[in-house]
C-alpha cells in the first residue's frame, strides 16, 4: 500500500475536462502522443489500460475456459454445419 502511494503521480485536469499524462506514465503504458488509452472505474479509482492491454486480458481470461489445443473457430463451424444439415433434412421431410 505505502508502495502504491510512493508511485502515485499528479495528473492535472484542465478546465475542458481534459487529462494529460504525464511522459512517464505513457512510456509505462508504451502509449504515444495521440494513442489511446482504455479507462475504468473501479472501487472508487479510475484505472488506465492499453487496448493491446486490454485484448491481452480477455484473451487470457479466455485461456481459462477454453481446453489447450483446442480450436472455437473449428467447434462453432461443425456445430454451424450440423445445423445445416439437420435443417436441410427437415425441410425434406416436410415436402
Amino acid at each position: 500500500m505505502v508502495q502504491e502511494i510512493i508511485n502515485m503521480i499528479r495528473v492535472n485536469v484542465m478546465p475542458n475536462g481534459r487529462l494529460v499524462l504525464p511522459v512517464g506514465l505513457r512510456k509505462s503504458l508504451g502509449v504515444e502522443k495521440g494513442g489511446q488509452v482504455m479507462a475504468e472505474i473501479v472501487d472508487g479509482e479510475v484505472r488506465l489500460i492499453t487496448p493491446d492491454a486490454s485484448l491481452d486480458r480477455a484473451r487470457a481470461l479466455f485461456r481459462k475456459y477454453v481446453p489447450a489445443g483446442s480450436s472455437i473457430a473449428d467447434e462453432v463451424i461443425a456445430e454451424r454445419r450440423a445445423e445445416n444439415t439437420l435443417d436441410n433434412h427437415d425441410n425434406k421431410v416436410q415436402r
